[in-house]
């Protein structure tokens, strides 16, 4: 009874932390965006890309959409 509890807390950390990680990476795409380095826009782009990903392949698609939609607007995650 004990594990499962514990296991469940871990899984809502594991979650909790890839959404952040996306929240925080998305920032910094949306900022990077203004910046006249090309380079800054990819690598904040690509980092974007690949915490999306994340949180798609834990089932957290939806949370991540509406996370880049507040970040980029709704335009940005048309499916």
């Amino acid at each position: 009874m004990m594990n499962q509890s514990n296991e469940q807390l871990n899984i809502a950390n594991l979650e909790h932390f890839f959404l952040n990680r996306l929240t925080r990476f998305a920032r910094l795409a949306s900022e990077a965006d203004a910046s006249q380095i090309p380079q800054w826009r990819r690598l904040a782009r690509a980092s974007t890309l690949s915490a999306y990903r994340d949180c798609a392949a834990l089932g957290l698609e939806r949370e991540a959409r509406e996370i880049l939609a507040r970040t980029f607007g709704h335009q940005a995650v048309s499916a």
